[in-house]
């Protein structure tokens, strides 16, 4: 993937990182802390109301990401399309579950060799090994990723299109046609992203869609100028007394007593609007945020390249992924029943409470990986203080009165192994016939359409849920 250089801004530097049937909720206007925290004073657009809206099935958070190590953002949309399918892991552990051995910043030795920048193939890349885009090295591919991660996904097939050829307008059209289908589907969607102040060729950023406003049929996929696509951006962008800040501290601005600063999450963009080349996406006129016009020009790409661009051209795509939920391969199924999970009361660091985000609540991790508040550490080892207690609470959907059900929590202390022995030990089938391999089960008869249970761990531990009927294999 392509990776924002932080040494190409001086002005402002910020670090981006690189990166379920149709339930309406509604996304009030985005207000945090400080007085008028939103997307018009980062880029002075608004985004129009529209007739109706196209939601994933399980309504999108906004997490706050870590910047260090070139950033987290792939890694936490990944965790949001985890916590809506009932599992939890750190940003630390998302990135682990890869299976690279990369770690967090690259091979031992890495950040003292290359200046302290970290390795571009660490983190959670969307493009596919061997599809004619990426070099021969080692990297963490979004598919390896949520499969590992026992996630159900898919990637936008950039290399042919969904319905029309990935080139030009069209392409870039066929692109967001394929985004609204699969959010019309109930999927969760993380799509790539240029970044006003980054400088690679396709993409600098991964963020996570939360919804799509349309004056048409909420269940129509056809591509249409006037819809609005509304996205996460994870933090990345940061006020303090109505400016832009060059830092993304631990803890996010505008959580808690700062009446200061604040953090937008939310940007929506006519669908119109946001498909440019590089260039323009760096103009003084471009918004936020866009999306690269695909096929148009030669790129070059850092994937698979040991952290660096390679000197091979290659044709610019629009990549993005999806998640449909936790695997289920059960013969007769998927039997699954839909469990979300939500850090649902305050967390501590080192015995210091993390104060609430007005947009994200307690939708973080303090305290960050590394040591700098603007982005620059490059370092392997875990944060210090991880988060305890965590307090996660588990809802089961879909339930019918009367029913049985088993709940099983998969635990464990963390990730290690590469390729496919990083996976995590967690049942794809039967899973009442393999619940030797759960933590703990637990048996209950259904009174209405949910069910919760809650559970208090450190944030440094991995918690995965899955709920099946009693009658199920």
């Amino acid at each position: 993937m392509a990776l924002f250089n932080p040494r190409i801004v001086s002005a402002l530097r910020i670090v981006p990182a690189l990166l379920v049937a149709a339930q309406v909720v509604s996304i009030h206007s985005v207000r945090a802390a400080a007085p008028g925290c939103s997307q018009t004073l980062v880029d002075g657009t608004t985004a129009p109301a529209t007739a109706s809206y196209i939601y994933p099935s399980q309504p999108v958070v906004p997490f706050y990401q870590w910047e260090n190590n070139n950033g987290y953002c792939g890694e936490v949309s990944m965790m949001q399309g985890g916590m809506s399918s009932g599992q939890w892991m750190s940003q630390f552990n998302a990135r682990l579950v890869c299976g690279t051995g990369l770690s967090q910043s690259g091979p031992g030795g890495w950040c003292g060799a290359h200046r302290n920048h970290a390795n571009y193939n660490a983190q959670l890349l969307i493009e596919d090994p061997g599809t004619g885009v990426t070099g021969p090295a080692t990297y963490a591919s979004a598919a390896a990723c949520l499969a590992n991660s026992r996630l159900a996904g898919s990637t936008y097939p950039y290399t042919t299109g969904f319905h029309a050829p990935n080139v030009g307008i069209a392409g870039y059209k066929d692109y967001m046609s394929w985004i609204k289908s699969e959010m019309i589907a109930g999927r969760q969607v993380t799509i790539a992203m240029f970044y006003k102040y980054g400088n690679e060729d396709q993409y600098d950023h991964e963020v996570t869609v939360m919804k799509i406003g349309t004056n048409h049929s909420p269940a129509d996929s056809t591509y249409y100028d006037d819809d609005v696509l509304y996205f996460d951006d994870h933090g990345v962008y940061n006020l303090v007394d109505g400016k832009l800040r060059k830092d993304n501290p631990a803890i996010p601005f505008g959580a808690g007593s700062d009446m200061k600063g604040c953090t937008p999450y939310v940007f929506g963009y006519k669908f119109s609007s946001l498909p440019l080349t590089r260039a323009a996406a760096k103009g003084r006129s471009a918004p936020a945020y866009s999306i690269l016009i695909p096929g148009m020009y030669p790129t070059r790409t850092q994937t698979g390249a040991d952290g660096a661009k390679g000197a091979a051209l290659i044709t610019g795509h629009n990549y993005a992924f999806s998640i449909g939920g936790a695997i289920d391969k059960s013969a007769g199924g998927p039997f699954l029943l839909p469990v979300r999970l939500s850090i649902a009361a305050a967390t501590a660091s080192g015995g210091a409470p993390n104060p609430k985000d007005p947009v994200a609540a307690w939708q973080y991790e303090n305290s960050m990986i590394g040591t700098s508040l603007t982005g620059d550490s490059c370092t392997n080892d875990p944060p210090s203080n991880w988060m305890s207690p965590l307090t996660l609470e588990a809802t089961i959907g879909g339930l019918t009165a009367g029913v049985t059900y088993n709940l099983y929590e998969y635990d464990f202390s963390g990730i290690s192994g590469t390729g496919s022995a990083a996976a995590l030990a967690v049942p794809t089938a039967n899973f009442n016939a393999n619940r030797a391999l759960a933590t703990h089960a637990t048996s209950f008869t259904a009174t209405g359409p949910a069910y919760t249970q809650t559970v208090t761990r450190t944030s440094d531990q991995i918690v995965v849920f899955r709920a099946v009927p009693a009658a199920a294999p």
